[in-house]
């Protein structure tokens, strides 16, 4: 196939040696986890990210449970996840025709493999670098997820809890990202659904896309995107292969509030979104904390 070729036909950046910021580190070190911006990786003509040697980690992905995804069809931005169509194929028979295939290929946790887990401790260390170190204790559980995507396929407007960047290894796309803290954008009741029910919560809006920040990414990008921040993607001509490189960033505390919240609401409440009542939010984290300490319990307890 000429996948390879394909994917090289926009490749026209310098290679870089080593993870950077494009802005003064101090200016990113400002903006992380409050808004979007770019850096340069060295992985654009890594060996572990060829076609050939990324349908070896689906295949190693496909028997791991829940650690791969295939979808193929045509999205549009209001569309959500798990919607379209699995593929009636062979992961490696869907990797060969992925030109015109119109799909979309998730695998999970590729570190498990020790050699992609070196890779993303070079990604770690350079996000500990931009936080400041009050900010790098509160960051937790690096992980590695690889995107390869059709020509012109869409990834539908979303959001996610984690601090995600965005690597752009071959191939190249559009990537709108919205303020992590518009409401109008991303609504507190979907936050809390997002915790309390499911993680296609979020929900496009006509202004989103006057409101987001547009970029392009070319192979030697890399896009922080904030936690809670609403994105989409638009891939370009040809075969796309990208990293989502994601930390959590004092996950549970923010995740029990909302979660508490969205239960609360239920029962036909009004209570307060995180940050506005500390001791609140200490109780809704405590009682939730509680729930799962005993779920834990209950579940060894029964041999589980």
């Amino acid at each position: 196939m000429t996948t390879t070729n394909a994917v090289r036909a926009e490749e026209a950046r310098p290679a870089e040696t080593s993870w950077r910021t494009v802005e003064p580190l101090a200016t990113c070190r400002a903006a992380l986890q409050r808004r979007p911006f770019l850096a340069r990786h060295p992985l654009g003509e890594h060996p572990l990210f060829t076609i050939e040697a990324l349908t070896k980690v689906a295949e190693a992905a496909s028997q791991r449970h829940g650690d791969l995804w295939a979808d193929a069809g045509d999205l549009s931005l209001t569309d959500k996840w798990g919607t379209t169509p699995a593929p009636d194929m062979p992961i490696p028979q869907l990797i060969d025709r992925i030109e015109t295939a119109g799909a979309w290929i998730v695998m999970k946790h590729v570190e498990v493999d020790p050699r992609y887990k070196e890779i993303l401790d070079g990604y770690e260390a350079f996000v500990r670098s931009v936080a400041a170190p009050e900010a790098s204790a509160r960051l937790t559980s690096p992980e590695m997820l690889v995107f390869m995507t059709s020509p012109r396929r869409k990834t539908p407007y979303h959001f996610d809890a984690e601090m995600n960047f965005i690597v752009q290894i071959h191939g190249a796309k559009d990537v709108w990202v919205c303020d992590p803290n518009d409401r109008s954008v991303t609504t507190e009741r979907e936050i809390e659904e997002y915790y309390g029910k499911t993680i296609s919560a979020g929900t496009y809006k006509p202004h989103a896309e006057e409101v987001a920040q547009k970029f392009t990414l070319r192979p030697g990008d890399a896009l922080h995107v904030p936690s809670h921040a609403a994105h989409w993607v638009q891939n370009h001509d040809s075969v796309s292969v990208t990293l989502s490189l994601n930390m959590e960033y004092s996950h549970w505390r923010c995740a029990d509030v909302y979660f508490a919240n969205y239960h609360l609401r239920r029962l036909g409440l009004s209570p307060k979104p995180p940050g506005r009542a500390p001791l609140a939010d200490a109780a809704k984290g405590a009682a939730v904390g509680a729930l799962r300490v005993a779920k834990k319990t209950a579940q060894r307890a029964l041999g589980r």
